[in-house]
């Protein structure tokens, strides 16, 4: 998987197309509330402790809207969680996987 992720060009390599722009910005600002709750499937919400963009309690209250999600918040960590604290991350996915 490394060597996959190594070759993907970076966002910073090239620029973004006008679809791509919209789809990130309808992501941010969309509320996502009744999909989580209806989802059939198990979730995990992770946040950074110190992230800029999501607060870490938002984890848990995401979590809470079905009874298949859970939540953890990575300490030392901002948005880029799992690049920031990847064994910390990879720890708790693999505890998550293991339930």
């Amino acid at each position: 998987m490394r060597l996959l992720l190594a070759m993907r060009p970076s966002a910073a390599d090239r620029e973004f197309t006008a679809a791509e722009l919209e789809l990130l910005n309808d992501h941010a600002k969309r509320d996502w509330r009744e999909v989580v709750a209806a989802a059939d499937v198990p979730a995990l919400f992770v946040a950074g402790a110190e992230s800029e963009l999501w607060p870490a309690t938002h984890a848990a209250a995401s979590a809470a809207l079905n009874p298949l999600a859970h939540s953890a918040v990575i300490e030392r960590a901002g948005h880029a969680t799992n690049m920031e604290q990847p064994a910390a991350f990879n720890r708790g996915l693999l505890e998550w996987l293991a339930r």
